[in-house]
């Protein structure tokens, strides 16, 4: 029997300790993760008290880009200074007010502070800011936190080549790096922990921080008692996702399965799931499915696939196990039902929960 032993740490000291870059892949394909080089930037900034008059945090790891703005404000403003530190949502967020702020100097503090969340400015091409940046003294700094930023407008391509401007991506780590913090978590207090545990919880939670951090403290509270995590364990506390029930349906629809596929879609509306999520997630499945058909076209293997997709070997066992039951022109034909049911709903040809339900009934046809 294997146990892991992982020491206490932060969550954001030890996924700075951690971190690797993941390296190339399948037939020498590499992709760099940002994430280690915005973790250090901004880390280095504390240290040496040099600022940036702008911050843009974005990507798809809102948990990260949540820990690492709260660095930087607490960092910069002093407990308590209301004076000094102003906030803006996507509802009160005003260009206006915040220029105004932007070029208040700071009063009996080093800086004033602006925090920007959600302003969609980053998926336009309006470039006001870039007047106001030009305005600001080094002792006032604007923090945005962006979920959606497109990198194609003139916004973000001129605020990316400012020298007083950071544009920091926040990306999710690569499962072996959540594979560990999540053993770390667990491991608190001296719990032993099954080996498997921490890539079975993965597994049955998905990859968002966020849930994986509150579902690995649920078990770490339920197992203090006895004082080991087993597998066992995840399975009893550890609730499925709405993608486990996608993937688990796209399976049943493989296997011509209507009644199971019908079940797991009551059981997503059950959960009140979007019917739009629910098509977005069934052809983020099937255009990896069809990414698995092709690679084994050329004699890939599992793990040189769980490379290309930066998933888990037994993830892509799951995967392999659904094309068998697919010609590849079947699995290239699916995916093109589920991009119409999606341009069904963009067009406003038929409602969302109508498109979603059209497209199972069509794939299982």
């Amino acid at each position: 029997m294997f146990f892991l032993e992982v020491g206490e740490k932060g969550v954001v000291d030890y996924l700075a300790s951690v971190y690797t870059l993941p390296m190339a892949t399948y037939k020498k394909k590499s992709k760099t993760n940002p994430t280690t080089a915005s973790m250090n930037l901004i880390r280095s900034h504390i240290q040496e008290r040099s600022f940036s008059r702008v911050y843009l945090l974005y990507g798809d790891e809102s948990y990260l880009v949540c820990q690492y703005r709260d660095m930087l404000i607490k960092a910069l403003v002093n407990d308590g200074d209301t004076m000094n530190f102003t906030s803006y949502n996507a509802d009160s967020f005003n260009m206006n007010a915040v220029a105004g702020d932007a070029v208040t100097m700071p009063f009996l503090a080093e800086y004033r502070v602006v925090l920007v969340e959600d302003s969609g400015l980053f998926d336009r091409s309006d470039t006001e800011l870039l007047d106001i940046i030009n305005q600001m003294s080094d002792s006032n700094i604007i923090i945005f936190t962006e979920h959606k930023v497109d990198k194609r407008k003139s916004l973000y391509s001129k605020l990316s080549k400012l020298e007083c401007a950071s544009c920091l991506e926040f990306t999710t780590p690569e499962v072996s790096t959540l594979s560990k913090w999540i053993a770390s978590i667990l491991s608190d207090g001296g719990l032993k922990v099954r080996a498997t545990v921490p890539d079975k919880l993965i597994s049955a939670v998905g990859n968002d921080m966020n849930t994986l951090k509150n579902e690995a403290l649920k078990l770490h509270d339920y197992a203090m008692a006895r004082g080991e995590i087993t597998d066992k364990d995840v399975e009893d506390i550890c609730v499925s996702p709405v993608e486990d029930k996608i993937f688990d349906m796209c399976e049943a629809i493989s296997r011509k399965d209507k009644k199971k596929a019908i079940t797991l879609y009551n059981d997503l509306c059950i959960l009140k799931t979007k019917p739009m999520s629910i098509i977005i997630l069934i052809t983020r499945q099937y255009n990896l499915l069809v990414q698995t058909s092709e690679l084994l076209k050329e004699n890939a293997t599992a793990s040189d696939i769980a490379g290309f997709l930066n998933t888990k070997d037994f993830v892509v066992r799951k995967y392999i196990s659904i094309c068998k039951n697919y010609e590849h022109r079947g699995l290239l034909k699916a995916l093109d039902l589920c991009q119409d049911a999606d341009m069904a709903v963009r067009t406003g040809r038929l409602s969302d929960a109508n498109s979603a339900e059209n497209l199972i009934i069509t794939l299982l046809s």
